[in-house]
């Protein structure tokens, strides 16, 4: 072991400067290699320690409680590691595949489910298996061992998938700092209808467009939920269609002060936002008298009728931002000058703009800009 550390201590001495491209890629193809035969060695003398109750000697009650204080592993990934331990001990031509060079560790992983779930039948089929994903990539070998599972014990894979469905969840949550967090799992199917709605609304970039493939990820969600709200195919809520409801004084909302700028949720928003939602938007009047009280309630207009709705379309199909062809589906009708400045409502002061490009036209006040 000490000879081990030694030698990965050298390598971290190498001057990274001095060494070509095409041996900085050899590098990590045999540090992947050497990895996996870490790994394996690992889960090997794990194995050993598990069987042999060793863990006792070392005044642990498992090899999982073991692993978590005397080698500070993350409690979730201990119990992984022991489970894993256990399945490899009846893997051996996987293992030697592994040390050859063969398949990858994450490979390695995806046998270790077809393992797990048909131990009996693994047996007889892990040579076949081993050969048959040595040259996929890990997601097609995901994708074979899911074939042969559902192949030697099609019960089992339902199940399986079932268990799955049942662990489905979604959490949604505000930091302090105002941000939305989304986090959860999705079954296959749920996962599959959810990506080819995201792949959807998220064509390649247009000029310019230097956001992340994930920013551009989290736009599209949004884009699909104003999209399923617009259409107003959603249930009911109070007898009224679901929809953003944001509350804003007058003041704020002709730019001639501050107050009430907030959803109804109580999350608060910038003016720049308000002048955005503004230009295409549903509005009501409530008149409130002094003690807070609702003295008056207006019917709901559309700053922007229909029937202008569909001639600014006709006439831009598209967003206007130079280089951006996102279809009208996916804009907001934007007035060049503010509607909440006395922007005149005509297909003259209307254009078509993408939610990614709209908020350009809308920057925050403290850059001193009027919104134009």
């Amino acid at each position: 072991m000490n000879d081990l550390e030694s030698a990965i201590r050298k390598l971290a001495t190498e001057d990274l400067d001095t060494r070509a491209g095409d041996e900085l890629a050899g590098d990590l193809v045999d540090l992947e290699l050497a990895s996996g035969l870490l790994e394996t060695e690992r889960s090997r003398r794990l194995g050993a320690f598990n069987q042999r109750r060793a863990y006792v000697e070392a005044d642990y009650t498992s090899s999982t409680a073991f692993l978590i204080h005397r080698c500070r592993i993350a409690p979730g990934r201990a119990k992984r590691l022991v489970a894993h331990s256990n399945s490899l001990a009846g893997m051996p031509t996987a293992l030697d595949a592994l040390s050859d060079g063969l398949i990858s560790a994450d490979q390695v992983r995806q046998l270790i489910l077809a393992h797990d779930t048909n131990p009996e039948i693994y047996v007889d089929h892990e040579a076949g298996l081993v050969e048959a994903i040595a040259p996929l990539t890990v997601g097609g070998t995901a994708r074979a061992v899911d074939y042969w599972r559902q192949t030697v014990n099609e019960e089992r894979f339902e199940a399986d998938v079932a268990g799955l469905h049942d662990q489905r969840r979604l959490h949604l949550s505000q930091t302090f700092e105002g941000m939305g967090r989304i986090d959860g799992w999705l079954d296959p199917e749920g996962f599959a209808y959810v990506k080819a709605a995201l792949d959807a609304a998220t064509p390649p970039p247009a000029k310019g467009d230097d956001r992340t493939p994930a920013r551009r990820r989290a736009d599209a969600l949004v884009d699909l939920a104003r999209l399923a709200l617009d259409r107003g195919d959603l249930p009911e809520s109070g007898g009224e269609k679901p929809h953003l409801t944001v509350l804003v004084n007058l003041d704020v909302l002709t730019g001639q002060g501050h107050g009430i700028c907030e959803t109804e949720d109580g999350i608060v928003l910038p003016r720049s936002t308000i002048e955005r939602i503004s230009c295409d938007a549903s509005v009501s009047r409530i008149v409130i008298g002094p003690n807070s009280e609702p003295l008056d309630v207006g019917r709901k207009t559309r700053v922007i009728p229909p029937a202008l709705r569909r001639a600014v379309i006709a006439r831009d199909r598209h967003c206007q931002h130079r280089g951006c062809e996102r279809p009208a589906k996916w804009c907001d009708v934007h007035h060049k000058k503010p509607w909440s400045q006395g922007g005149e409502t005509k297909l003259a002061n209307l254009e078509l703009q993408c939610r990614y490009h709209h908020p350009d036209h809308h920057p925050p006040h403290h850059t001193g800009s009027t919104g134009h």
